[in-house]
């Protein structure tokens, strides 16, 4: 270790004021070599720091002064608040009267729009209902001639295959051929 410090020291005699600081083999004891580099520590420190500070400090204070202000402006704004909101409360039994006169008239006329709204819809809804069950008669009675139309052929296949017979059959095909030759 020793030899560590001698080269340090070496090193740092050749700069010069740091080795005489350092108390290592100069005439200061470390002690008061630490309280130097201390003392210049603090005052390069004091003289960096200085004007940062002093700005930092002044902008804080002016910071709390406008709160300060802000806070007396709201205390005045609360207090002119509390007092129309006594003025209030003193006059809270006529308001409620009225209030609940206006409340009434409203509750009636509104009843009322309610009423007339119902009857409207009353009556469109039977309008809708009877379009609707006279679409859906046209679509019952189509339904139906439908279905007895199909009914009417099938019964009448059904007779025609039973009733006709190969010969018929026949015959009919030679008419139909006759016919045929005519036309053209």
């Amino acid at each position: 270790m020793n030899d560590r410090l001698l080269k340090s020291s070496s090193t740092i005699h050749s700069i010069g004021l740091p080795l005489l600081l350092s108390g290592g083999g100069g005439f200061l004891t470390p002690g008061v070599a630490k309280t130097i580099n201390l003392a210049i520590f603090i005052g390069a420190g004091y003289l960096l720091l200085r004007k940062p500070t002093r700005e930092f400090f002044a902008a804080r204070l002016a910071g709390v002064r406008q709160v300060l202000e802000r806070a007396a402006k709201e205390k005045d704004a609360a207090t002119r608040k509390m007092a129309e909101l006594d003025a209030r409360i003193s006059r809270l039994g006529e308001e409620v009267g009225s209030i609940r006169e206006r409340t009434a008239f409203e509750a009636e006329a509104e009843r009322q729009r309610i009423e007339a709204e119902t009857e409207n819809d009353i009556a469109r809804i039977r309008q809708v209902a009877q379009r609707e069950i006279g679409l859906a008669t046209q679509e019952a009675i189509s339904d139906l001639r439908e279905y007895a139309a199909r009914q009417s052929v099938e019964i009448a296949e059904q007779i025609i295959s039973r009733e006709i017979k190969s010969e018929d059959d026949a015959r009919l095909i030679k008419r139909v051929g006759e016919e045929l030759t005519r036309v053209n």
